[in-house]
């Protein structure tokens, strides 16, 4: 009877803990579904802006004739490119840091220091993410140039490319806070292994 009860309360305590891999893998998947989302908007807008400054070149060279909105559109596309790639850049650990020293150091003091980077890194972001909002407001009453389209629309790269910098700092930066030693050689196998493929 005894063993019936530890049994049953052994399962219950499984149930319980059960939704935490459910929603780890739940956002893991969100994460994949937006990583991917980004990296083919980082490509078309590539594309974009390739045959866009082409069409530019053919038309002035060729036929002496400038069109207006390739380079207006190439402009903006240049500049979501430059913040999506920012976070894509940050998903592979690719940003410049010195961390010579934090590596050296004892792992409460790794802790310590790549915690303080974390909480800076996440207030900063957050402060550009929200203060960029404003500008939106501004976007939907001035208008671009040659298209005459809200300049919201280039605008709103700032927020969605710092908010997406943000996911991918926090993603990158907390298992270094958790685990440094650990996650520094997953860090580097990860590299290998896409510079390997």
């Amino acid at each position: 009877m005894h063993d019936r009860t530890t049994s049953n309360g052994g399962t219950a305590g499984a149930q319980q803990s059960a939704p935490t891999p459910n929603l780890i893998r739940f956002l893991q998947f969100c994460l994949t579904l937006l990583r991917r989302l980004v990296d083919g908007v980082a490509l078309l807008l590539l594309a974009y802006m390739a045959c866009a400054i082409a069409a530019q070149i053919i038309g002035r060279y060729f036929f002496n004739y400038s069109i207006a909105w390739s380079e207006e559109t190439a402009t903006f596309a240049q500049v979501w490119l430059t913040l999506l790639g920012a976070g894509i850049a940050m998903r592979y650990n690719q940003h410049v840091g010195v961390d010579v020293l934090i590596r050296k150091a004892p792992l409460p003091v790794q802790r310590l220091c790549n915690g303080a980077s974390l909480l800076l890194g996440l207030w900063f972001l957050g402060v550009v993410v929200v203060g960029s909002l404003s500008m939106l407001a501004i976007g939907f009453v001035v208008k671009s140039p040659a298209l005459r389209i809200p300049m919201a629309i280039p605008y709103m790269a700032l927020p969605v490319g710092f908010g997406y910098f943000l996911i991918e700092f926090a993603v990158t930066s907390l298992p270094k806070v958790l685990h440094p030693g650990r996650a520094d050689q997953t860090a580097e196998q990860a590299q290998d292994a896409e510079a390997a493929a």
